[in-house]
This record gives structure tokens, sequence and C-alpha cells, in this order.
């Protein structure tokens, strides 16, 4: 008798511990699941923004032809971003794209003429919402990459988690352009 409550007791262990593993598995694969449907909803946007860069750079570099460098980071991120094969080198060139982007609108808003321009304006319109688009999904992405960095580093999460591979993403950062606040400037 006290065999067989031996036998059902390590078997009652081996069932919870065998049902707890494969909850802890489950819950992981649902966090990274959950980060690659939030990039595949951002990863298109980006993929937009990237699309539009030759365009700006054509209008933007006949009137900023000593801007060179400028456009050379722009277009190596570019290329970067379009050449990316995981999510975390994808994220990290769109974090590149997105500041030498904001560097370019930047040097452009001291070229008058240029900024003036028709194809100018209607191509800083499709970036302005291409950029508004980007914001609102990065807040998806990076709750889901915030979910699941917490789910892998959480104990005895962590133990599946190296043992699946899974390491730490990279959030879809602001600029520092972006939380910079230089004040009300008025024009004269």
């Amino acid at each position: 008798m006290g065999l067989l409550i031996t036998i059902v007791v390590i078997i009652f262990v081996v069932l919870a511990l065998g049902g707890w593993a494969i909850s802890i598995y489950n819950r992981l694969v649902a966090l990274r699941n959950n980060i690659d449907a939030s990039f595949a909803n951002i990863d298109v946007i980006l993929k937009q923004r990237a699309d539009q860069i030759p365009a700006l750079i054509q209008v933007v570099s006949k009137a900023m032809s000593h801007e060179q460098e400028t456009f050379t980071r722009l277009s190596e991120a570019r290329v970067a971003y379009l050449n990316a094969g995981s999510i975390k080198d994808k994220v990290d060139a769109a974090n590149q794209m997105e500041t030498a982007l904001k560097s370019v609108i930047a040097i452009s808003e001291n070229y008058p003429t240029l900024i003036s321009g028709e194809t100018f304006i209607e191509l800083q319109k499709s970036v302005s919402e291409v950029e508004d688009k980007i914001a609102h999904r990065r807040e998806f992405f990076n709750d889901a990459v915030n979910l699941y960095n917490i789910g892998i580093a959480l104990f005895p999460d962590v133990l599946c988690a190296k043992a699946m591979g899974y390491q730490r993403m990279s959030l879809l950062k602001i600029s520092a352009e972006e939380t910079a606040y230089d004040g009300i400037k008025f024009s004269s």
C-alpha cells in the first residue's frame, strides 16, 4: 500500500512538473509570436518609409549638394533596413533610418526655396503621415517587446527561455531630436 501511494505521488509530481513546463513554454512562445505579429504590423510602414527615401534624397539633394554625408547616412540606413533579415537587425536599422531622416528634414528647413517647393511639401506630408503611423504602431511593438523581455527574465521562466535560445529584443527608439525641446520659436 505504501509503495502504491509513493508511485501515485511520483506520477502526480511528474505530471505537475510537466504541465508547469508546458505552460511556461507556451507562454514564452505566445510572447515571441506577439512580437512577430506586432513587428509585421510595423514592418509594412517601415518599408514604406524606406521606399520614400530615394524620392526625398532626389528632391533635397539638388538644393543641398554640400550635405552629402547626411544623405549617405540616410541611404546606408535604408539599405541596412532592406537587407536586414531578423527583427533585431530591422529594429536597429529602423532606429538608424529614423535618426538620419530627421537630420535631413531638419537640415532642409535651412533652405527656404526647397521647403516652399510643391514636390517637397507633398513629400514632407507623405513622410509625416508615415511617421505618424510608425509612432502609433511603435507603441504596440514596444509593449510586446517589453512583455517578452520581462517574460524571459522572470524566474523560473528564464530557465526555459535560455534552453529555447530566447534573447532580449530591442525596442524601436525615439530619436534624441524627438525628445529635445528647444522652446517655441517664431520666424521673423
